[in-house]
């Protein structure tokens, strides 16, 4: 309502809305301002949605780099295995393509050895008295203290030294209802593995407890690789063949044969995942850029945003980088295939990518890896090659204190201080209103009085012309 509505309703009398008059010239003042406030918290939420997007396209970028990072990610053979019911073959970092023979004769086994009979597992032994046992492994004697002096407590107490004898004791039930439980004891694998369990010399012998069956002697594997002998006591062998671990199940009567050939699919599938993930964010950073895009929740958010042209920029360093550990003649990305159009995106020469990955695996390793394996990012020392460093830069950029998280730790802040402006302001209008209201009221009251006094005028003129219009 304008001023002269207000001259108006005061002319007509006392009959007016006073309360729906304040509310308007309220709103007037305070309709502009919130709309001013709320378009600049909207504005500002918008930039923290777009901060995230590009946090979560960089963390897509970064989790495709952490795919070609350590060299294991190029372990890139495949192993056949001619008797894989016998051992088991695998593939490690830096296994050499070739062929390879295996001849089991021997696998690993731990020295099985059981007790005397029991009743059950708490047979009282030894009338309940304690007793000693003494373990010998390698001519090193332990001695273990049996306090609980039943067979689970016998068991309990071997294992008390079980990290430092190799040796496990476990009761058993039998299932047979005339020797129901014994205890087994179980060494560790190979020949020097072998050990002995029995009470001091100088203490009475407990009934039962004799640990002098031998269900099963301790062995090495024993086996020939590509013509040598080879003996170890383990059955998980990885240093009898260049990045390959055996894993010995049984023996063979004839020589097994293992081939390792190149398998260049995992590692182009992991390049190509990261042309996937560059692309995808280039083009989300476009449509967060374009104020004329019909994206409705990420449509021109950062259009004017200085972040937009950094991230942008930042992500092109990543893939178009040279590498710290450059090969003879594959420096970058660039050099198998790899490279930007026009409009930014990474293109992938497919024959050239297969024809590099088949000719230039190692160098491509080492390009992308730097022959690194679980390396320190922290420690700038080093070089990592392509990925390694990519990921140096994305942690930088990604941190808690960096460009993204600040900026969008400081739209958040903008949000909250514009929230506190607009309940301020809530608070000051309902003070505006107040003060219309009072100001209104007043006006309303001098409107009555002076309607009142029209009228008792007007019967007063009305009366004085009916004396004289009488005469």
């Amino acid at each position: 309502m304008n001023t002269n509505q207000i001259s108006s309703a005061i002319g007509v009398g006392s009959g007016i809305d006073i309360q729906a008059m304040a509310k308007s010239l309220t709103d007037v003042e305070r309709e502009p301002r919130t709309q001013a406030l709320e378009e600049k918290i909207s504005k500002a939420e918008k930039r923290v949605s777009g901060y995230a997007a590009i946090m979560f396209g960089l963390k897509q970028i970064q989790d495709a780099f952490k795919g070609l990072n350590d060299l294991s990610d190029f372990s890139g053979a495949t192993v056949r295995n001619s008797s894989p019911s016998a051992f088991e073959a695998t593939a490690l970092p830096g296994a050499q393509l070739g062929q390879h023979t295996v001849q089991v004769n021997s696998v690993a086994k731990p020295q099985i050895t059981r007790s005397g009979y029991f009743s059950s597992g708490s047979q009282l032994l030894n009338s309940g008295a304690e007793f000693n046992l003494q373990v010998t492994v390698g001519g090193t004697i332990n001695t273990v203290k049996v306090t609980d002096t039943s067979p689970q407590g016998v068991v309990d107490a071997l294992n008390t030294k079980s990290g430092v004898t190799g040796v496990e004791a476990r009761l058993v039930a039998t299932g047979d209802s005339a020797n129901p439980y014994t205890i087994l004891l179980t060494g560790s694998n190979g020949a020097a593995g072998a050990f002995s369990v029995a009470q001091p010399g100088n203490e009475a012998t407990v009934p039962d407890l004799s640990f002098g069956t031998m269900l099963q002697t301790s062995s090495n594997a024993n086996l020939v690789v590509d013509g040598l002998s080879i003996s170890r006591t383990s059955n998980a062998i990885d240093d009898a063949i260049p990045g390959v671990r055996l894993d010995l199940v049984s023996t063979t009567s004839t020589a097994g044969t293992i081939s390792l050939s190149r398998d260049t699919a995992p590692v182009k599938t992991k390049i190509e995942a990261l042309t996937k993930a560059y692309n995808e964010f280039q083009e989300f950073l476009d449509t967060m850029g374009n104020p004329k895009s019909t994206d409705e929740e990420y449509g021109g958010i950062l259009a004017t945003d200085t972040l937009l042209r950094y991230a942008r920029d930042q992500a092109r360093s990543l893939v178009t980088a040279t590498s710290n550990t450059p090969g003879p003649v594959v420096t970058a990305m660039r050099d198998i295939g790899i490279t930007l159009d026009r409009e930014g995106r990474l293109q992938t020469d497919s024959v050239k990518l297969d024809v590099s990955l088949k000719g230039r695996f190692e160098e491509i390793a080492k390009v992308f890896s730097g022959n690194s394996e679980n390396a320190s990012l922290a420690d700038t020392s080093t070089s990592l090659g392509i990925a390694g460093e990519a990921l140096r830069k994305l942690d930088k950029m990604m941190a808690s204190d960096g460009p993204i998280l600040s900026r969008s730790k400081s739209a958040e802040s903008l949000v909250t201080s514009t929230q506190e402006e607009l309940t301020d302001l809530q608070a000051r209008m309902d003070g505006v209103y107040e003060r219309y209201l009072k100001q209104l009221a007043a006006m309303d009251s001098v409107v009555s009085q002076m309607n009142s006094l029209r009228d008792s005028l007007s019967g007063q003129f009305e009366g004085l012309m009916a004396m004289y219009t009488n005469k």
